[in-house]
């Protein structure tokens, strides 16, 4: 008896499951455009969790159902300038520091600077302080180390020095000359890119958690986002120490859930590798898809864990580019039974401004379970049938199980 119960629920489940994955979900968000003539779509970040990376599930409409043409606008890479700022030297005999003060009066956010030192064998100690006054100073990096201060190809390096954003009105390098002899600072400045630079969105809905095991010498990282959405870049602030080399694996938990739970182990699958170290400013790639929940486990060896002050999580945007009217109203669609739409406009080469202006988009709606198109479905169908004849199967063993339990 309990065999065929188990036997009845499971067949269930499975017919659920496959109606689950026979009528796909519909999202809609309505667009207006901000300018008539070519307008930029960012992709909503709830379309990600549904469609992932697969841009043939999305359609553009008028209010008429209409399809309206669109191309994807593809990720330029930036070429990166090296641009110079103007800064005041000063130096202090008495504590054997100098100091190069910098003047950010707009208040910009920064999170780096590019130094352009001679090539020197040494390594240098620095600091990094902001004011707002230039009375009151505020520690941004204290007793980090410049190292690898030379170049075979020219007679200088460029050294780019990463801290936290901040948008203090002045901002001063202090270098250390206790311990080592002076080295010679060019320049200091900021890269700029040659076209717009690639702007991340920050991914909405994600956490994490992290548990240092000092008996295993790892910290693991639990992050628990929504359904499929991508991650393209994780950036992760340490707090201490300065310097740091760790192997860091990405891993996803399989658990065995035929078998008893006493029994149950959980198996963590290794994912990809990546290298968290001081010099590269803490942004690294995720190449892979994860599920909702994966880890991030640190190798520590024999050293102390990291502290970890925060993490950020990011997703590279997916844009469309439509010609648009604003005194119409349009749809942005996603749904898993479409397909790559063939429009002229991926055919031929257009001529567009450098900066589009970008649509506004309105709340995400979840429109109803779509139906099959009619459209290379005939495995649809089949399940639709399967569908059919399991409710006349559930039918007839519940029929079967009611009259064995009379009997009991």
């Amino acid at each position: 008896m309990k065999n065929s119960y188990k036997f009845l629920f499971s067949f269930a489940f499975s017919l659920f499951f496959i109606a689950q994955a026979t009528w796909a979900q519909q999202l809609k968000v309505k667009v207006s455009a901000k300018e008539n003539g070519y307008n930029r779509i960012s992709v909503p970040q709830e379309f990600r969790a549904h469609m992932v990376n697969n841009s043939g599930m999305l359609r553009l409409k008028d209010k008429d159902g209409t399809e309206i043409p669109f191309i994807l606008k593809s990720q330029e890479n930036p070429i990166p300038l090296f641009s110079a700022l103007q800064f005041k030297h000063s130096k202090n005999t008495g504590d054997s520091t100098e100091t190069f003060l910098l003047n950010n009066e707009s208040k910009k956010k920064i999170n780096n600077y590019v130094l352009q030192i001679a090539n020197a064998t040494t390594q240098k100690k620095y600091s990094i302080e902001g004011s707002e006054d230039m009375q009151n100073w505020f520690g941004i990096v204290n007793n980090a180390i410049l190292t690898e201060l030379s170049n075979s190809e020219q007679t200088y390096t460029n050294k780019q020095i990463q801290f936290p954003l901040v948008d203090y009105r002045y901002i001063r390098i202090v270098l250390d000359n206790k311990t080592s002899a002076p080295i010679r600072i060019l320049t200091i400045g900021e890269l700029k890119t040659s076209q717009n630079k690639q702007q991340l969105e920050k991914i909405k809905d994600i956490s994490y958690q992290l548990v240092n095991n000092r008996s295993e010498k790892e910290t693991v990282i639990t992050v628990s986002k929504k359904s499929n959405t991508p991650i393209d870049y994780l950036q992760i602030y340490v707090g201490s120490p300065k310097q740091y080399y760790r192997i860091a694996n990405t891993s996803i938990d399989h658990k065995n859930d035929a078998l008893p739970q006493r029994n149950r182990k959980s198996n963590q699958f290794s994912s990809e590798q990546f290298q968290l170290q001081t010099n590269i400013g803490g942004m690294y790639v995720l190449n892979q898809l994860y599920p909702e929940t994966f880890s991030i486990k640190i190798d520590n060896e024999d050293n102390p864990p990291l502290q970890i002050d925060s993490i950020l999580f990011y997703q590279s945007p997916i844009i469309l580019v439509a010609e648009m009217d604003t005194k119409k109203e349009y749809n942005l669609m996603t749904d898993s039974n479409w397909t790559v739409p063939s429009y002229d406009l991926s055919k031929i080469e257009l001529n567009l401004q450098p900066e589009l202006p970008l649509a506004k988009l309105d709340k995400v709606e979840v429109v109803s379970k779509s139906t099959p198109t009619e459209k290379g479905n005939y495995g649809r169908i089949i399940l639709t049938v399967c569908l059919a004849l399991g409710a006349i199967l559930i039918f007839y063993f519940g029929r079967g199980l009611l009259k064995d339990l009379k009997k009991d």
